[in-house]
This record gives C-alpha cells, structure tokens and sequence, in this order.
C-alpha cells in the first residue's frame, strides 16, 4: 500500500434486474476512474444484489466481479439482507456473490458462517461485518436478526465478547465497517448491540442498508449522514449508502482516505452528478502502533 491509503466504501447496488445493475455499477466505477484515485482497497458493504431468481443473481454476481476487477484493487466483501433473498423467499441455500467472492484471489470475504471479517489496512485494525449463514441452512441471520433453528447459533455471546476484547486490546485505533447500523443510528441491527459499548480505540463506523432520502423505508433522519452510536462518544457511525438509484436521489458512495500525518477523511461522492457532495474529517483516538493482529 502506499502511504496515504483510499479505499472505495459503497453499499446497496441492490438492482434486481442484470441491464440496471450493470449500468449503476460501471457508470460508479468510469467515474472512480476518471478520477485517477490510487485506490488502495474496496469495501463492498452488502446488498450487492437482490431478488430470488438464481440465474439473475449469478449474472448480477458476474457483473460486480467483473467491474470490481477493473479497479485493480483488493475486495473486501460482507452480505446484507438482500443476498439472504433466497434463503428467506425459497429455502435455499445459496449465496452468489459470496460463492464468487471465495473463488476469486482479489476479493477477501469471512466464512459463510462467521458474523466478522478482520484484517489489517495500514496501521488500522478493521473488522468488516455482515449477514451470515450455516452451513447446513439451519439457521442464518438477515437485518441483524437470526432466523431458523436459532438455538443452534454459535456466537452469542462468546464471539462477539471475544471479538470486542481482542479490539481493545489492539494497541492502535480500530475502523468497523457492516451492512448494518449500531443502535443510535438508522434502521440499526439488534445482533451488533452484543459489540457494545464500544472500546474507546474505535475510531470509526461505516454501513449501509439505510438508503440516504428513501423517505418510504429510512423514515428516521433519511438525509443524516454522521449518527451517534449508544453507549459510546469517542466514535461515530457513517451511512455511505446507496449505490442504487430507485429509492435513492442520486447514487452515492463514500472515499475514505489516512495516512501519516495527515486528518482521516471521508468524502460523500455522487456519480450521478460526478462530484464530492460532502466531506467529514475523523477524530482519530489511540492510532499509530502496529500491534499483531491475532
């Protein structure tokens, strides 16, 4: 990586027909493009892709494999309730994008039953999350509530209390990024309250699902962006979302940029418009040590 890190956040493409997504997902990238930024990574929040038809969710799939890869940079990928659109209409057990995702060397994704993805990007410690399933389609979680045979889940609490130790014990600051909202903000997930409160060294929450201006859906604040989180004051959470633009006005995604001796921002980018439509600077607590991950 180079030292000022940009990495590319979008949420919620979210277009069941293959010709609309492939048109929102390549006029987002010929835009990110024509920037010339020196894209570092992407963090693909979930709801990719939506409906329940198989053949229509492997071509949507396909698509955002393939624009992905012209911006030559590594994925990191979480589901949201709309790639759980089969499970819940049908019963069954498929997951395109993330069956994709696993076959590609470019793209990071958690086990199909694991809440959390965690890594390391610069002197950050992120952990992304997202809707997850079994692997027996026992039971499987989607708007942040578990479905199925829900005594069978295996990561309450002990995951998520493990998870929230090992983010205190980092020595340096902590970036979260999910589907979801925590409690506090818009259309939050009542799994991701089991995080809470927060360790002091999270800097920083990104989500999606909650569309900017969808007034039918995100009735509460639908045009805020920065939104508290319960419990905790030491970080804020973001809604970068929507890349579609049926509920949306516009399509939006988000440039989060840091480095060295330098404020982490995080701008607001409409490509409809072509143009930065907001930019935050991020209040940075405990970072600068490169403490081992594990």
């Amino acid at each position: 990586m180079s030292e000022s890190i940009h990495i590319w956040v979008h949420s919620d493409l979210q277009l069941h027909l293959p010709e609309l997504a492939e048109e929102t997902l390549g006029r987002a990238v010929d835009d990110l493009l024509d920037l010339r930024l020196p894209l570092d990574e992407v963090w693909c929040l979930g709801d990719a892709l939506c409906d329940h038809k198989p053949g229509e969710l492997e071509k949507i799939a396909r698509i955002n494999q393939h624009h992905l890869a012209r911006l030559q940079a590594p994925v990191c990928y979480v589901m949201g309730n709309h790639e759980m659109d089969l499970k819940r209409i049908h019963d069954l057990d498929g997951y395109p994008l993330h069956e994709v995702a696993r076959r590609d060397a470019m793209w990071h994704v958690a086990d199909l039953e694991s809440p959390f993805l965690v890594r390391r990007c610069g002197e950050y410690l992120v952990v992304l999350m997202g809707d997850h399933a079994a692997h027996d389609g026992r039971w499987w979680t989607t708007h942040g509530v578990l479905h199925g045979e829900v005594d069978r889940y295996p990561h309450l609490p002990e995951t998520y209390q493990r998870l929230r130790r090992r983010m205190e014990r980092y020595d340096g600051s902590v970036i979260l990024a999910s589907h979801y909202a925590f409690p506090g903000g818009q259309r939050p997930s009542p799994l991701l309250s089991h995080l809470l409160p927060l360790p002091a060294n999270v800097c920083l929450h990104l989500h999606g699902h909650a569309h900017i201006g969808d007034l039918v859906h995100n009735k509460e604040r639908p045009w805020q962006r920065k939104n508290p989180i319960e419990g905790t004051t030491t970080c804020h959470q973001y809604n970068i979302s929507a890349l579609e633009t049926l509920r949306t006005p516009g399509s939006h995604s988000a440039l989060l940029s840091f480095g060295p001796g330098r404020p982490m921002t995080l701008r607001i980018r409409c490509h409809l418009a072509r143009e930065w439509v907001e930019e935050f600077e991020v209040e940075i607590r405990n970072a600068g040590s490169l403490a081992p991950v594990a």
